[in-house]
């Protein structure tokens, strides 16, 4: 699924930010199978929610630089149809029928 696959993602930037052993843009973009677009990305939709990323020449690696963090947590729960009819307003939607999918970014 690809809202997972983003979210494992963004979980293992967020990881080696906090470390801070990224390497440089390109290292860091390669090691993810993505292009350095994407990674500035990632980087700005962390940066939307107040933590403060900066980069190190020196180091060549991005850090943390305002204390802030990223907590990200998700889950997947099978539910009723019922439920499904709650969750999505009175509709069921043909991928999550029986599935809601929750996320949690603190």
């Amino acid at each position: 699924m690809k809202a997972i696959e983003q979210l494992e993602r963004l979980q293992r930037i967020n990881e080696l930010i906090k470390a801070e052993r990224t390497g440089s843009p390109e290292e860091f973009a390669e090691h993810l199978h993505i292009s350095r677009r994407q990674l500035y990305e990632y980087i700005g939709f962390i940066k939307d929610f107040g933590v403060d990323i900066n980069y190190s020449k020196g180091r060549k690696t991005f850090y943390l630089s305002n204390g802030h963090e990223l907590n990200i947590n998700y889950c997947i729960k099978v539910v009723s149809k019922q439920e499904a009819k709650k969750i999505n307003g009175g509709f069921l939607k043909r991928i999550f029928q029986r599935a809601f999918f929750c996320t949690e970014l603190t």
